[in-house]
């Protein structure tokens, strides 16, 4: 699998795949502009993704976002959802979802999140 790495910009956050761990990481805000420009190369990556024969170790998908945009919230919605469907193919993955510890609308964000796409994610607290 091709890597994937995006640096963090003012409004935008670090998002990395590490193959040798098998762990797609988006940590720092989320506040783009567009949406659609800054996130359209992580779905082109996770369709590229999709089409790997082999799904091993499990992924593992690493949330740590301290700002975000209603946009955003869309967006990971929908990378979910693509992510949710490679289970017909086999993929086993696990969601953590980093929030600070007195940061209510953080782990709300996750909770809903987890709620729209049917997806399990651990919620981790972190000072």
């Amino acid at each position: 699998m091709r890597p994937l790495d995006i640096q963090a910009g003012k409004t935008t956050p670090r998002i990395l795949y590490n193959a040798g761990e098998n762990v797609l990481s988006i940590i720092g805000s989320s506040l783009p502009e567009n949406v659609y420009t800054f996130y359209e190369p992580v779905m082109e990556w996770i369709n590229e993704f999709a089409a790997s024969p082999v799904f091993e170790p499990p992924l593992r998908i690493i949330f740590k976002i301290q700002y975000y945009n209603s946009g955003t919230i869309r967006y990971l919605a929908e990378m979910l959802t693509a992510v949710s469907k490679m289970r017909n193919k086999g993929l086993e993955y696990t969601v953590y979802w980093y929030y600070e510890t007195d940061d209510d609308n953080i782990k709300e964000a996750g909770e809903d999140l987890s709620e729209i796409t049917e997806t399990q994610f651990n919620m981790v607290t972190y000072k």
